[in-house]
């Protein structure tokens, strides 16, 4: 279980902290109504640093989430894998456009109570396919449709219009 859930995100990255646990699904609210189950929970890990003059963060988060299929209406098991680099900055600093163009890093306002649970169920939102879906699965209704003369069973409706 992460039992801090609190932290100071520069002391943090200042002090090159490190706290690791498990976050149980059900302590994320914006996701549960993505999910199919909530019952299980994500592995995560944050690390804090300072490189040059830069504060930074490193979040990874690891576990599988239970979705439903978009394509087959079914439960899909979708790993998820996260591994984020965030910049903070103050408020006082202006935000770096031109540092931050490669995607490997993000930024975020430093905060002295940055919620991690919080900053954990917002990148596994950010993560999460916008249709979630088997690699290969039937359509609901398609079950035991054989095939037929004019071919596939999508070409049913079809084939009735043009008898008539």
């Amino acid at each position: 279980m992460l039992t801090q859930t609190m932290v100071n995100s520069l002391e943090f990255a200042r002090n090159s902290r490190f706290i690791e646990g498990n976050v149980p699904l059900k302590w994320l609210p914006n996701l549960a109504d993505r999910l199919l189950e909530l019952d299980g929970s994500l592995a995560v890990s944050l690390e804090g640093w300072q490189s040059e003059e830069k504060f930074l963060l490193r979040l990874v988060i690891d576990g599988t989430l239970l979705l439903q299929c978009q394509r087959c209406l079914a439960s899909v098991r979708l790993p998820m894998q996260v591994n984020s680099v965030l910049q903070l900055i103050s408020t006082d600093e202006s935000w770096p456009d031109e540092e931050l163009m490669d995607d490997e890093i993000d930024a975020i306002e430093a905060s002295e109570a940055l919620d991690v649970v919080g900053l954990i169920e917002n990148e596994v939102l950010l993560a999460l396919p916008l249709a979630p879906r088997h690699e290969y699965c039937e359509l609901p209704g398609e079950a035991g449709v054989a095939e037929n003369e004019y071919g596939s069973a999508s070409f049913l409706a079809l084939a009735a219009l043009k008898k008539h």
